[in-house]
């Protein structure tokens, strides 16, 4: 399972703490060091070599955004989330063409933090699913980075949070689930399960295929495609 590091640049201490501490209760994601200063992100950008950058706009010695142009302009730039309470369009719109993963708001919803880093990693596993692209995949992309898109796309009886437990159960390389192995593992019923899997199966995720045990009626199994 692949950890992804991330440097946390902000200047107030209780904010970067608070964040630090957020990612040290994740699975994926290892905070490295927090810098309190552009100068400071520069120095642990390049010695570090960070996966993804939580930044902050307004810093003692500068602004993030002009961070943000300089380190997107390099090659094997991080990923950038802008964190920041600068709520001006102008500023939005520099970092949509930076680049930005995503842009939240101070005081943050750490829910809101939850569903953009589920979203990266989404976006991240996706990339390196596929050697060839088409539009279908393009499109998976950017919904990634769109909360609103990600969320239109769920019917009734499709609930978000559970949906991410049921795919990162499929995480595994070559694991494979029966709607009532799936359930024990996520911590839902086996008709729930069943529901997600038939959802994840019409979207293309998983596929299933009929399993013939030595035992009893021949079974559905599902596996990544």
């Amino acid at each position: 399972m692949e950890i992804y590091d991330v440097l946390i640049v902000e200047d107030e201490h209780n904010i970067a703490e608070f964040h630090s501490y957020y990612l040290q209760q994740t699975q994926r994601f290892r905070p490295i060091g927090i810098a309190k200063s552009i100068a400071e992100a520069k120095k642990m950008i390049q010695l570090l070599k960070p996966r993804l950058v939580l930044l902050d706009n307004y810093l003692p010695d500068g602004k993030g955004i002009d961070l943000l142009k300089e380190i997107t302009a390099t090659k094997s730039a991080p990923d950038v989330i802008f964190i920041t309470a600068a709520n001006d369009m102008e500023t939005v719109r520099e970092g949509v063409r930076c680049g930005v993963f995503d842009y939240l708001l101070k005081p943050i919803s750490y829910d809101r933090l939850a569903d953009s880093l589920d979203r990266y990693l989404k976006y991240t596993s996706s990339l390196k699913a596929n050697d060839s692209i088409n539009q279908r995949h393009v499109d998976e992309l950017f919904n990634f980075q769109s909360k609103t898109a990600h969320l239109q796309q769920l019917p009734k009886g499709i609930d978000e949070l559970t949906l991410d437990k049921v795919t990162e159960a499929f995480d595994v390389e070559d694991e494979v689930y029966t709607a009532e192995t799936l359930g024990k593992e996520v911590g839902i019923s086996k008709t729930t399960a069943r529901r997600y899997l038939e959802f994840l199966t019409a979207k293309g995720f998983v596929h299933a295929v009929i399993h013939h045990g030595r035992v009893g009626r021949p079974e559905r199994v599902y596996k990544k495609k």
